[in-house]
């Protein structure tokens, strides 16, 4: 039986392989979505946004992620 999280029925969801996941040109844009109260706030979700991902990648390399 394939491992994965349950919905709020307790109804079992499928878990993506990550390998065969294609990424989302969108989330690859320069600014990061939404609409801000001034720029100084945008530059600071942009870099907020641009330290996680490099995070995550780190933790992928490493191992660490969450593919079991």
């Amino acid at each position: 039986m394939p491992t994965g999280q349950l919905d709020k029925r307790g109804v079992q969801l499928p878990r993506l392989d990550v390998g065969k996941t294609e990424p989302d040109s969108k989330r690859d844009e320069e600014h990061p979505p939404g609409r801000f109260v001034s720029y100084e706030h945008e530059a600071d979700c942009s870099r907020f946004l641009a330290e996680v991902k490099e995070s995550i990648r780190r933790r992928a390399e490493a191992g660490l992620d969450r593919a079991r």
